[in-house]
């Protein structure tokens, strides 16, 4: 089938068709998030993909076609109001299978704030690379591309079935990133459809994907999988798409390989790059000390190494370490003072 043929195939099948996001839900105006709806408009006022400006919750609301008869649409809902169904399931596991974490976390929220949940956790339990180049400042490379992952932790809340009791879930392997959502994929299609081909996108949460659409965190229709397949491609990170009969996941390989991009600027800058790139194996647990401290910027070494499992004796030799490193420093005294990482967010 052409792509027009099967763009008017999925049209016709879904004549008719109630999809669970337009539903209405049990909530109202009342019960928005009115900080989260200002930032989301806001965003979507930046992006210009949306015209107007605040005025109140209900006014806003009607002109994104969001409420009807005083009821808050399923996707208002979960967007600006987040559901105690709605959670996001995160674990680190030593090895490769699920046998022993390191690390497990359960939060839940409204759709947006869940998305930076699993992007944060993601990006602070991934290793990155350090580049001096000459320039002012350090140029800092993470080993999968932030993008693709953004884009799959976004697709996966669109394109969920939020009927399913399962959760989204980031899982985090020695060899790889999962991020699994509980919506089968398009029936009678495969992901090579839209990487490779011109397949039109298939909906299923039509008005959700409009919202977040408005709002920049959806690039376009369609072409999510050919983003994240192409961010990949251009970091040399395999991915893979797996296709399961109660969901859909995005695989990110973490490389095997050591970083071998030329660190340029020599003296300290070559003992930076060595010890955040060539020797990643070995510095795991100060990316995820790192990790701990910007979430907990007045963590002990006691506190921080409950939470990895190692002794706050251990955390300290590793403190020294990145502090001579000038990677991250600590400000004022012990008690009053805080933990300042220099590797952005």
């Amino acid at each position: 089938m052409s792509a027009a043929e099967l763009e008017a195939f999925f049209v016709k099948k879904n004549e008719g068709r109630s999809f669970w996001d337009e539903a209405l839900s049990d909530n109202t105006a009342e019960d928005v998030d009115e900080s989260v709806l200002r930032e989301y408009l806001e965003q979507g006022n930046r992006a210009g993909r949306i015209a107007f400006q605040y005025t109140t919750r209900e006014e806003v609301l009607r002109k994104l076609n969001a409420i009807k008869d005083g009821r808050l649409k399923n996707a208002a809902s979960v967007l600006f109001c987040g559901s105690p169904m709605l959670e996001v399931q995160m674990a680190i596991f030593a090895g490769n299978e699920r046998l022993t974490f390191n690390d497990i976390k359960r939060e839940s929220g409204n759709v947006l704030s869940l998305v930076e949940t699993a992007e944060k956790y993601i990006r602070n339990y991934i290793r990155w690379r350090v580049v001096l180049d000459g320039s002012l400042q350090r140029k800092e490379i993470p080993k999968i591309p932030m993008d693709a992952i953004r884009e799959a932790i976004v697709n996966s809340y669109c394109h969920r079935l939020y009927t399913s009791s399962q959760n989204n879930e980031v899982i985090i392997f020695k060899n790889r990133v999962e991020i699994y959502n509980p919506g089968p994929f398009p029936e009678g299609l495969k992901p090579e459809d839209f990487i490779e081909g011109d397949a039109p996108s298939v909906l299923r949460n039509p008005l959700l994907a409009r919202l977040m659409y408005y709002s920049k965190d959806i690039e376009n229709f369609g072409t999510g999988l050919k983003r994240i397949a192409g961010a990949c491609r251009e970091a040399g990170v395999k991915v893979e798409f797996r296709l399961m009969e109660r969901g859909f996941a995005v695989v990110f390989y973490r490389p095997d390989e050591h970083f071998d991009a030329p660190i340029t600027d020599g003296g300290i800058g070559n003992n930076i790059g060595n010890s955040i790139g060539n020797d990643f194996g070995e510095n795991e647990t100060k990316q995820r000390i790192m990790g701990i401290m910007r979430e907990n910027p007045n963590a002990s070494a006691r506190e921080i190494g409950e939470t990895i499992g190692i002794s706050a004796r251990n955390v300290e030799a590793h403190i020294k370490t990145l502090r001579e490193a000038g990677l991250v420093e600590r400000t004022g005294k012990t008690r009053s003072g805080h933990w300042v990482v220099k590797q952005p967010e």
